[in-house]
């Protein structure tokens, strides 16, 4: 995996400020995921993949896990993990993996499993924009790498500019003007070829799911956020 593949540039450039950004709705989305996942989390060990400045991070040792993968691309997106997190990367509860979350790295980190253990959840949240053929290279990678009843989840950002922006009957909401700059600036990106930010529909991203993890439970994780399409993958 090459650190400087122009499909990662956005995230380089959105790293300094990101979690100036990091908003009520992304919160939010936060509290959806962990109701859903409820007491899957106690001693866990859990990869969050795009962890960004490690908000998730450190959340997902707020529920009890045991072990969080705090995956990103972006160097300077993990030195504010390690910050944030400093005693816990001290004592290895938060273990660094600079590279994007692909299927390449999944297969290494399966050599650092202890005691032969898989992941009991696997988080891709607003980190799953490659094209279609990438995530699903990574998302059975991804599903592969799940203990028996393990969990993948994603959360991203819905295709439709009028569910992503506005409210019923396009009624502004507050984050409206920051929703249609961050999906203006992203589409210009990828039009330019330095970035890559493919969306998806609920339907579509379920339909991503069924096909990376055939003959296992997809389902939808419930959520009043409709800028943002939640599912999982449960092995």
């Amino acid at each position: 995996m090459n650190i400087g593949d122009h499909r990662y540039w956005s995230w380089h450039i959105a790293a300094p400020f990101y979690e100036r950004c990091y908003n009520d709705i992304a919160h939010r989305l936060d509290e959806d995921l962990f109701t859903y996942l409820g007491d899957r989390t106690r001693g866990a060990q859990v990869a969050d993949c795009g962890c960004g400045p490690g908000v998730v991070t450190e959340k997902f040792l707020h529920r009890g896990a045991a072990r969080v993968f705090a995956i990103d691309v972006n160097a300077a997106m993990l030195r504010q993990v390690r910050r944030r997190l400093a005693d816990a990367v001290a004592a290895q509860r938060v273990i660094l993996v600079r590279g994007a979350a692909e299927a390449q790295l999944f297969s290494s980190l399966r050599d650092r499993f202890p005691d032969g253990r898989g992941l009991d959840v696997v988080l891709f949240k607003r980190s799953l924009y490659v094209k279609r053929m990438w995530a699903l290279s990574t998302l059975r990678s991804a599903v592969s790498s799940l203990n028996p009843g393990g969990v993948l989840a994603v959360i991203h950002g819905e295709r439709s500019l009028r569910r992503y922006a506005f409210g019923p009957g396009l009624r502004p909401r507050p984050y409206t003007i920051y929703h249609l700059f961050n999906r203006a600036v992203s589409k210009l990106g990828e039009k330019l070829g330095i970035g890559d930010y493919t969306l998806y529909t609920q339907d579509e991203l379920l339909d991503l799911l069924r096909t990376s993890g055939p003959g296992r439970r997809v389902e939808s994780i419930p959520s009043q956020q409709q800028a943002f399409n939640l599912a999982a993958v449960v092995k």
